[in-house]
Parts: structure tokens; sequence; C-alpha cells
């Protein structure tokens, strides 16, 4: 549900989205796509900007009132994570996207990562323990999709941090910005450690490997084709 080609009208095109924990619901006659992204310029512009950490979150509505976020306002090339995660957390709460040929799209999941089966586990000498197993990152076949990797990467954190706090997992996204640019221009080490003591788990846009040393990706590189990873043990 709503891959890039959905949300987007035109090919090789930059996608954004944020990913984190949604501490409290808006009223459902605000509970849209539009709601989630409307912020995205002015959330990207105090992300770079923020005097302090405190500033970084409560110059941002969405921020202050609704959402924790587990990275920057992250890009990639021409790839919607949404397919891949409607397939990761089985339980969606809520979902929606809008109309235009540009459209965005948001969905809530309770934080449960789709499970791969149970295991047992001896425990002394006869008592035996089961638990359930969930999917890792060794279950998937990203096929070289550096994005998805990234994204399941930050996915299970945020999973882990919304269980601590009781909360569901809020994940929203539109076609803008540019990848080129945030690997060409990586965020500067005091607005790294000010997004990381806000409360961000990850502090760029951009996956780290995608930036190569700091050399932008070749053009043949940037483009996310593979956009549906496979889980091997679900077949």
């Amino acid at each position: 549900m709503y891959p890039f080609d959905e949300l987007c009208s035109e090919e090789d095109y930059p996608f954004a989205y944020l990913l984190g924990v949604l501490r409290k619901s808006p009223k459902k006659f605000l509970l849209n796509a539009e709601f989630f992204t409307q912020e995205f310029d002015w959330l990207h512009t105090m992300e770079d900007q923020a005097d302090s950490p405190k500033e970084s979150i409560s110059k941002v509505h969405l921020y202050k009132k609704f959402v924790t976020p587990s990275a920057p306002l992250t890009m990639t090339p021409s790839w919607s994570p949404f397919p891949f995660t409607f397939e990761i957390l089985p339980k969606v709460i809520a979902h929606g996207r809008t109309e235009e040929k540009s459209a965005s799209a948001f969905a809530i999941w309770e934080p449960e990562l789709v499970s791969t089966g149970e295991n047992q586990f001896l425990v002394g000498e006869e008592e035996v323990v089961s638990f359930t197993e969930y999917v890792s990152e060794s279950d998937i076949d990203f096929d070289g999709n550096l994005d998805a990797l990234h994204f399941f990467w930050l996915l299970q954190m945020t999973v882990e941090r919304a269980q601590s706090m009781n909360r569901k997992v809020i994940l929203a996204g539109c076609p803008g910005w540019s990848y080129k640019s945030a690997v060409k221009n990586p965020m500067p080490p005091h607005s790294r450690v000010r997004l990381l003591q806000a409360g961000y788990l990850y502090p760029e846009r951009i996956p780290y490997a995608a930036r190569r040393n700091n050399k932008p990706v070749p053009d043949d590189e940037l483009s996310g084709d593979s956009t549906d990873s496979q889980i091997r043990h679900l077949g």
C-alpha cells in the first residue's frame, strides 16, 4: 500500500518521510495525511537551524504536541517505505493519503513487528520456556536497497521506544526535497549533537553509508528501484 509510483507522478523523484512515536493522536477530523505532512518544510528548517535541543521540538507543533521523531525528515531516492512497513508491522490502526498526483500518506501501527514463529529454550535441566520470535534483519532480503535497510534499522528502534512509552508508531511521507543535496551536505556535528540531545535516535537525513566518506553517490546509484523487500521466513 502507498508505493512510490502511487504517491508520485514523476520517476526518479526524491521522497521524504517522518518516522516516530505517536505520543498523542489528533482529533478524528484531523487524522489525515495532510495533518502529519503539512509542517515538513518548517520542521526541516528547524532541524537544520534550531538554536537548542528544546527549540528543535518546541518550535514544531507536530513534535511539541503529537510525535517523538526517530530521525530528522529522511530522504530517499524514489522509494516509499510504506509497503515495506505494512509487511513488517501487521497491526495497522489508521492510514490514508491525499488525492493529488504528488500525494502525502500516513499510517499508524501497534508497535509489534511481525512474528516469524515460536522458539524454545531450556531453563535448568527440565523447564522449557517458549517465546515468540520477531522479524530481524537476517530474515529480510533487502536486495541492495540501502534505504530499506536503514529504514528497518530505524523502525526496530522506533518499535522499542513505542513499546516502552505504551504508544503507537507513526509514519508519514510525501514526494519532495533533495536526496542529492542530503548526500552532498551532511548535517554539521553541532546539529547532530543537538538532535540527539533532543531525543532523536539518529541525527541524519540519509543512511551514513550513502555518503561514501562524504563523496556524492553517482547518479546511477541514486535510484531506489527495489521497493519491496521480501521476508524470507514468510515466503
